[in-house]
């Protein structure tokens, strides 16, 4: 009787710690974090779509200046845009979240005409959700500690290696690695990271598009303020990687990243080398964004059909072209259809822990209910923006997965925050899964 009293005791204590752990995170997003945007638009003149996009938060004093920031740029941009015979303004913010109460917009103003990003021009600000204070570099970082050196070193390193093709401008670089020009830095606060944008012209002339450097938490938190690090940490947030497959695909991918900005979601795109002559615009809002862009090869070849020369070949070739426009080549690789063995070509391989099933299939309703109940902490979802649907499944995974607390990240903030260094000739199916690529 008592060997059975101590074997359930144990079975309970067992149960009530799985619970207690399956608690720790968030069931559903805290109120301060919650944020939907909605996209007004309007022609003017006749040709030029001008397209506002501002959030609806917990707190209307942020709504408020946000809206006023976004109309500020938009009547900043407009004159320009006329003159230019532009198609298309689009103003609005990219939202991250971070800690209890962070939530940080990358406010861009986006002119395109046809098919190429004609110029850029962004705001970024951190917000206390619960009292609309602004966030300072102060409020993060001590003033005493070496966090301004790890910054200067970040923003050398990163802007330095842009444009690979190009040599920055040394001076420029340099005024932008001061003590002074980093406490005044515009900076943002994801899941696992700051983030300092820059004009790709500040250090690149002639590039047009915006330039991310991003920090680590666990590299800056010892270097942090207590208000920082509590604000920068992100425990009780289950996150995912939502990864496409296949692009870009204009009309498609466009529309998905207006999702993806309703919702405050992040995300990694693997495209195809051949598409980036056609895209130029897409992979600039991708860039802009900060989305995660990266190779799924040159053509799709799978391993078997390319001789190692050809595909060490198309390797050089999609980078070239990749970082021709947005100043940066890629870092991890997907291969086609998940075969990896024999891509071993110096980048991590990122594989996937949950296939949607979104080839070829246009039941909308059925990609939603196979996807967003088994997504977890986590997992890296495998989808394709060439499927004429995806922005439709896409805006209801991600309204239930956020609604229900979950980060969406790209794949590198995903392996940031469980702390899992991305190595070359490594395959990474989720942050519990991983295995050596075979030659």
């Amino acid at each position: 009787m008592i060997r059975r009293s101590l074997a359930l005791l144990l079975l309970l204590m067992l149960l009530c710690g799985a619970a207690c752990a399956e608690e720790a995170f968030y069931t559903r997003m805290p109120e301060a974090l919650t944020a939907v945007q909605t996209t007004r638009s309007e022609t003017v003149g006749g040709t030029l779509t001008v397209k506002r996009t501002c959030p609806r938060t917990s707190c209307a004093q942020v709504d408020a200046e946000i809206a006023a920031l976004v109309e500020e740029m938009v009547q900043a941009a407009l004159p320009a845009a006329q003159a230019s015979g532009a198609e298309l303004l689009d103003v609005g913010a990219v939202i991250t979240r971070s800690g209890t109460s962070f939530m940080s917009f990358l406010t861009i103003a986006e002119t395109t005409g046809g098919r190429e990003l004609l110029r850029a021009s962004y705001d970024a600000r951190v917000y206390d959700m619960t009292t609309g204070e602004r966030v300072t570099m102060a409020d993060v970082l001590a003033a005493d500690g070496s966090g301004y050196d790890l910054l200067a070193q970040a923003v050398r390193e990163q802007l330095g290696a842009a444009f690979p093709a190009e040599t920055a401008d040394e001076a420029a670089l340099g005024a932008l690695c001061t003590r002074a020009a980093l406490e005044s830095a515009p900076f943002t606060l994801g899941a696992a990271s700051m983030t300092l944008t820059y004009r790709a012209d500040a250090v690149y002339p002639g590039h047009g598009t915006l330039l991310h450097v991003t920090v680590p938490y666990a590299q800056l938190r010892p270097e942090m303020t207590a208000r920082g690090q509590a604000q920068t940490d992100n425990s009780r947030f289950r996150m995912a990687a939502l990864t496409y497959d296949d692009g870009c695909a204009q009309k498609n991918t466009l529309y998905l990243l207006d999702q993806l900005r309703r919702y405050g979601a992040q995300a990694t795109f693997f495209i195809l080398g051949e598409r980036i002559a056609a895209n130029h615009n897409v992979l600039s809002r991708q860039q802009n964004a900060g989305y995660s862009i990266q190779t799924h090869t040159w053509g799709h070849s799978y391993t078997w059909e390319l001789s190692r020369e050809e595909k060490e070949a198309e390797r050089d070739r999609f980078a070239e072209a990749l970082g021709a426009v947005t100043g940066v080549p890629p870092t991890l690789m997907r291969a086609p259809g998940g075969s990896e063995d024999g891509y071993d070509m110096g980048y991590p391989l990122i594989h996937w822990s949950l296939a949607t099933g979104d080839s070829s299939n246009d039941n909308v309703e059925e990609i939603v209910e196979r996807t967003k109940w088994s997504v977890k902490d986590g997992t890296i979802v495998l989808m394709h923006d060439i499927n004429a649907n995806c922005s439709r499944y896409t805006r209801e995974i991600v309204e239930s997965l956020t609604d229900r607390g979950f980060l969406l990240v790209t794949v590198q903030e995903l392996f940031l925050d469980a702390g899992i260094p991305l190595e070359d000739g490594m395959v990474y199916g989720s942050t519990s899964r991983m295995w050596r690529v075979k030659e």
